[in-house]
C-alpha cells in the first residue's frame, strides 16, 4: 500500500508527479505489499505531489501533498522554524514575518519546505503588569522619570526604574525590587557573571555595578579619554566583557572587567547616527547595534539633520572591533533595543517622525538577521517601544517583552511599563 498524507495547497500550481512505478497504477502496488514491484519505487521513497507556496499570510494555513511508497505508517512532520503548527496535514504558519520550515521524512528520505510568512498589518501587543501605577503610587511621575530597559535574570524579569530597579512577576504582580540612593535611573542593564548587574545611572552619566548584596559599584565615567555625555544601553559578550553605548559621543566602548581594557568603536554621527541597542550574534562572533539620529536628543542640530531617518542596524566583528558593516540603513529616526531569537530573525526597535512628532513606534524583523526589515508589532498611540527581551521560564521562552519609553514632546506621560506579545519562537540565550 501506498500511504499518502494529503497536504495540497489548492491554489498552488502542482509539480510534476514523479513516477509510482513503470506502468503500474493503484491496484499494482496494492498487489505488492510493503512497496511495488520490479522496476516500482522502493518502500519509504518520497514523492512530493504539490509543494506549499513560497510566500503565504503569517498565520495562514497552507497545505502540501506527499506520497511515501510501501509504509501504512506515513511520513513524520517535523515543524523547524517560525513557530508553527503541523495537525492532521495542515501547516498553520507561525505568526512572525519570517521563514517557516518543516521537514517531511520517510525511513529512507526526506525534504524540507520553507515558506516565508508575509504580514500586510502589525500586530499589538498587551500590557502587562501595571508599573506606571506602581512609579505613580511612589511618588514618580513625569517624563524624567521614566522606564526604560529590561532584562531576565535568575530572580526574575527585572525592570529599570527611577531609583533602581523593579521586578515583575510571572503573574504580573509589580514590586521593588532595589531602591538606592547611589542610583538615579537606571536605563541600560546586563546581567553577568556571579549575579553582578552592569548598569548606566543615566542622571549621572556612568556605568555601575550592582552587586548581589545591592550595592552600586562606579565602573565608567569616560570611554578612557573624555567622559560620557549619553551613556545608554550595556550589553555582554560570552567572555564576559562589557559593552556600553553612548549614541552622544558616537562610541560603543568596551570595558574588560578581568583587565581594565577599554577599547572605542566609532561611529559617523551625520551619516550613520549614534549606536544605541546592541546585541550578541547567534554564534558569539559578533555584536550587531542599532542606531539613532543625534540631532535632537543629543543637541545636534546642525551637525545631524533633525529629520534624517538615518536610522540603521549594523554588524561589528568582536575579534575585530575595527569596522562596521551595515546590514539596514535609513530605517526610521530611532533605533533602539534589539534582541535575537533562537532561530537568528532579529527584532529591532524603530521610532519613526513625521513633522517632529512620532508617527510611529514599532518592532521591526530581519529575518535571519537580514534585512530588509519587516513590521511586526507597533505600539499603541502615545507610546514608545524601548527595548526587548525575550521570556525565560514560567514568563514563555517564546513571548517577547517590550519596555516602555516616556519622553516629553513625543509620548504620553503613561507611556512607561511593560507590553509582551507571543512570537511562538524561543529567544536566543544571552551570555551570563
Amino acid at each position: 500500500m501506498r500511504t499518502r498524507l494529503l497536504l495540497a495547497l489548492l491554489l498552488a500550481p502542482p509539480l510534476a508527479l514523479l513516477p509510482a512505478c513503470d506502468g503500474g497504477d493503484d491496484d499494482d502496488a496494492d498487489a505488492f505489499p510493503g512497496g511495488g514491484h520490479d522496476g516500482g519505487p522502493t518502500p519509504g521513497t518520497l514523492e512530493v505531489i504539490t509543494a506549499p507556496p513560497a510566500t503565504a499570510p503569517a498565520g495562514s494555513v497552507v497545505t502540501f501533498d506527499v506520497f511515501v511508497s510501501g509504509d501504512d505508517r506515513g511520513p513524520t512532520v517535523t515543524v523547524e522554524r517560525g513557530g508553527g503548527t503541523v495537525d492532521g496535514g495542515e501547516w498553520t504558519l507561525g505568526v512572525a514575518p519570517v521563514d517557516n520550515q518543516i521537514t517531511v521524512s520517510s525511513d529512507l528520505e526526506s525534504v524540507t519546505f520553507t515558506v516565508r510568512a508575509t504580514l500586510d498589518e502589525p500586530y499589538r501587543g498587551e500590557a502587562f503588569g501595571d508599573v506606571h501605577g506602581f512609579l505613580s503610587a511612589e511618588g514618580y511621575d513625569g517624563m524624567l522619570e521614566s522606564t526604560e530597559d529590561l532584562t531576565f535574570t535568575p530572580a526574575g524579569l527585572l525592570m529599570g526604574a527611577p531609583g533602581g530597579l523593579l521586578h515583575v512577576a510571572p503573574d504580573a504582580t509589580v514590586s521593588r525590587y532595589l531602591q538606592s540612593d547611589d542610583l538615579t535611573r537606571v536605563w541600560g542593564f546586563a546581567a553577568g557573571p556571579g549575579g553582578i548587574l552592569w548598569a548606566v545611572d543615566i542622571g549621572n552619566d556612568r556605568m555601575v555595578r550592582i552587586l548581589g548584596d545591592g550595592s552600586v559599584e562606579q565602573a565608567l565615567t569616560t570611554d578612557g579619554m573624555q567622559p560620557l555625555v549619553g551613556a545608554n544601553y550595556v550589553a555582554l559578550d560570552g567572555m564576559g566583557r562589557v559593552y556600553l553605548t553612548d549614541p552622544c559621543l558616537g562610541e560603543i566602548i568596551r570595558l574588560d572587567p578581568a583587565t581594565d581594557e577599554i577599547t572605542v568603536h566609532t561611529f559617523d554621527l551625520p551619516t550613520e547616527g549614534g549606536p544605541n541597542g546592541l546585541a550578541l550574534s547567534p554564534d558569539g562572533e559578533s555584536m550587531y547595534v542599532a542606531t539613532e539620529n543625534t540631532g535632537i536628543l543629543c543637541s545636534h542640530a546642525g551637525m545631524v539633520g533633525l529629520q534624517d531617518p538615518i536610522a540603521g542596524v549594523y554588524v561589528i566583528d568582536l575579534d575585530d572591533f575595527g569596522t562596521h558593516t551595515p546590514v539596514a540603513q535609513n530605517i526610521g529616526l530611532f533605533g533602539d533595543g534589539l534582541a535575537f531569537d533562537a532561530e537568528g530573525n532579529l527584532y529591532v526597535v524603530v521610532d519613526r517622525e513625521e513633522n517632529f512628532r512620532l508617527s510611529q513606534s514599532a518592532i521591526v524583523v530581519l529575518p535571519g538577521g537580514e534585512g530588509p526589515p519587516v513590521d511586526f508589532i507597533e505600539a499603541d498611540d502615545g507610546k514608545i517601544f524601548a527595548n526587548v527581551a525575550f521570556g525565560e521560564g514560567e514568563y514563555g521562552e517564546g513571548t517577547l517583552y517590550i519596555a516602555l519609553l516616556a519622553i516629553a514632546g513625543f509620548s504620553d506621560d503613561d507611556s512607561r511599563g511593560l507590553v509582551r506579545f507571543e512570537v511562538g519562537i524561543p529567544g536566543l540565550p544571552l551570555p551570563r
